[in-house]
């Protein structure tokens, strides 16, 4: 039966009211990702993208939990010295080809190959047997994957780690480097993830689109546009207008959001699993050397004052060496009190009466700190260090702390994975790579410890002594936590902030 005149007027006018619209997402990124690609990524910005793009082992819920992913389950190996992955199946990577235990070796031994320039992801690769082999170009097979079959694989390592199932590894579609030449870490997404990659507009915005067949379920989202916004006041225009549905803000937009009535519903904050602190080198400065010079600087400024006079609020009082929402914290960690006159007289204990005797120094840092590098400078002017502060390019800062060149400086470290080791391994232990100039015995004794205590309780209490030498040691010194803070649009639902940044956006809804 053919349809009436009124009928089709009312599917015509229903069609007219409810236009079909793509249910797509923005927000901003503070610059353009320095890569888009699971083998070379190295920085944070990069990593806000990746992670919608490829996932690992395991990954973290919205409460910071590590719940499986790409495996189901594991097991270690005897003595700890590996681990047996089963992997899930029916897993499809966005080219629509199913992940098997191939695409795992593939990638540990991709990150490897030195050409391929391997970045964060490929200290975690290091970790397996026959490492050394692919990473001098002896072989491209890593002996030490063993493919039990297409959803089985065993991992071993030359030496004990725990937590090798934490590591976030963006395993990657193993095909596509055939399929696509050497381009494809730009061209091509390779992942698992709710989203792929469409477009990289260089400079102005990364756009992603929903992965259908995606294993948790295809996302409520259509797409996801990264606008690229260097400028935070730009930023928070096109959040006004309507251009961004999400504002990922800075501290520099702190007052205007926190004091705005009419934001007040749509603030979201979370604690940053970053560790920032000033690091003292006593191989560059020699007063270093004596612990009573070193808690001198770390009681003559006040965590307080920072917060409500330079994050207008946005953030909290930290007193450790692992922060809130990462396992292995403590909550039991002692307060470092602000005492200017404890530090004017440890100086005098020290041989440095009212800081006669110490030599010039310099607390180098890069331009986006000045601010907060100027107040602590005139905490430590007022108590007898005689300090400036020496601004550094980027480039020539993080050279200089990498090769242990630098005295006095502040810095962060945003944990990779959710466990307190990631911190107190990579910024502390002597051997690290990543050691800016702190050197215990005891300290890396405790953490070599750690690396082989398989049981998680026992492991956090090993942390906590560590984390303790640490800090009576006057190792280095805290600085407050500053809180993440987004402005999220009314009508989007279902973002995740987490210390861990936002969380992948499969579950988001946005009302059109």
């Amino acid at each position: 039966m053919r349809p009436s005149s009124t009928t089709l007027g009312l599917i015509a006018g229903l069609m007219l009211a409810s236009p079909v619209l793509a249910a797509e997402l923005t927000t901003n990124l503070p610059a353009d990702p320095a890569m888009l690609d699971p083998i070379t990524y190295s920085e944070l910005v990069a990593g806000d993208v990746l992670t919608q793009i490829y996932e690992s082992f395991t990954a973290i819920d919205a409460e910071g939990n590590v719940i499986p992913a790409l495996a189901e389950s594991w097991e270690p190996l005897a003595d700890n010295m590996g681990f047996r992955f089963h992997l899930r199946k029916g897993v499809k990577f966005h080219s629509g080809r199913e992940f098997t235990a191939k695409d795992v070796k593939a990638t540990l031994e991709q990150l490897l190959i030195p050409e391929n320039k391997g970045g964060l992801n490929a200290g975690y690769a290091e970790l397996v047997a026959g490492a050394d082999k692919v990473k001098d170009g002896s072989t491209t097979e890593l002996s030490g994957v063993r493919i039990i079959d297409d959803y089985t694989v065993e991992i071993s390592f030359d030496a004990p780690d725990v937590l090798f199932p934490l590591y976030p590894l963006y395993i990657f579609d193993s095909e596509v480097a055939a399929e696509a030449g050497p381009d494809w870490l730009t061209t091509v997404s390779a992942g698992t993830g709710p989203f792929k990659l469409d477009e990289w507009s260089r400079g102005q915005e990364v756009h992603l689109v929903a992965h259908e067949d995606y294993w948790r379920g295809a996302p409520e989202l259509d797409g996801v546009h990264f606008m690229i916004v260097p400028e935070m006041s730009t930023a928070l225009s096109m959040y006004e207008t309507g251009e961004l549905d999400v504002l990922r803000a800075d501290s520099s937009l702190n007052r205007q959001i926190f004091s705005d009535a009419g934001l007040k519903d749509q603030i979201m904050t979370s604690p940053t699993a970053q560790v920032r602190y000033v690091a003292m080198n006593p191989d560059h400065y020699a007063p270093f050397q004596d612990v009573k010079v070193r808690e001198a600087v770390c009681i003559s400024y006040n965590q307080d004052e920072m917060i409500e006079g330079l994050y207008e609020g946005a953030g909290e009082a930290h007193y450790g060496a692992i922060t809130p929402g990462v396992a292995g914290y403590s909550p039991d960690v002692a307060e470092i009190k602000y005492d200017p006159e404890r530090a004017k007289a440890l100086l005098a204990e020290a041989g440095y009466p009212e800081g006669a005797g110490l030599p010039p120094l310099k607390l180098n840092d890069t331009a986006n700190n000045k601010t907060e590098d100027l107040y602590m400078v005139s905490k430590w002017q007022a108590v007898g260090f005689p300090v400036e502060l020496e601004v550094l390019e980027r480039g020539a800062m993080l050279k200089g702390m990498n090769s242990q060149q630098i005295a006095f400086f502040p810095w962060g470290w945003s944990a990779d994975y959710p466990d307190g080791l990631n911190f107190l391994l990579d910024l502390w232990y002597s051997k690290s790579p990543y050691n800016k100039g702190y050197s215990n015995p005891d300290y890396d004794a405790l953490i070599e410890q750690a690396k082989q205590t398989a049981d998680s309780e026992a492991r956090y209490e090993i942390y906590h002594a560590a984390e303790k030498l640490l800090l009576d040691d006057w190792g280095m010194c805290p600085k407050p936590l500053r809180l993440q803070v987004l402005l999220v649009k009314p009508g989007v639902e279902g973002i995740r902030l987490t210390p861990f940044r936002m969380l992948p956006f499969e579950g988001v809804t946005k009302a059109e």
